[in-house]
């Protein structure tokens, strides 16, 4: 069995605008997964992490890719927004579920039936595809979400 140690201190400093790069992507996912899998997985509406923002002892999937990309729970930038297109792709590669990707990644996360381990997998099975893609341009999905997607609103309950 592999060991997931990683160092859990903050990402460095955010990237400049533009796609980020495959190793910067691969990063995010590397230790978004070890946040989970060292300090705990969290699930529950608006929760994106327990503890402290920058310093969580439990974060959702959210929650660890912003953490991973800032080093903040709480504030998504342009990478971690990239991760989750990303993993999009993974989770509705059809593209018909009817929510933006952060509304699809807390219906992911909350689900009932959703485990840690789950969640762990999908941010490992990203990573490597990263890695092996060697380029993030690579890896966005080819096809747009369906025209009465795209003004879905930025909130909703679920």
């Amino acid at each position: 069995m592999t060991t997931m140690t990683m160092d859990l201190a903050p990402a460095p400093a955010p990237a400049p605008a533009g796609p980020a790069p495959a190793h910067q992507l691969r990063d995010v996912f590397q230790r978004s997964a070890a946040l989970i899998a060292e300090r705990g997985w969290c699930r529950g509406a608006e929760l994106h992490y327990v503890g402290n923002s920058h310093d969580p002892e439990a974060a959702s999937l959210g929650g660890a890719l912003q953490w991973a990309a800032t080093g903040h729970a709480e504030l998504p930038d342009q990478v971690s927004r990239q991760a989750l297109s990303l993993l999009r792709d993974r989770i509705d590669p059809d593209r018909k579920a009817p929510f933006d990707d952060w509304e699809l990644f807390c219906a992911w996360n909350d689900s009932p039936s959703r485990t840690r381990a789950q969640t762990i997998a999908l941010l490992i099975s990203a990573r490597n595809a990263v890695e092996r893609s060697g380029s993030s341009a690579n890896l966005t999905y080819p096809r747009p979400l369906p025209g009465h997607l795209v003004q879905v609103p930025i909130a909703r309950r679920i």
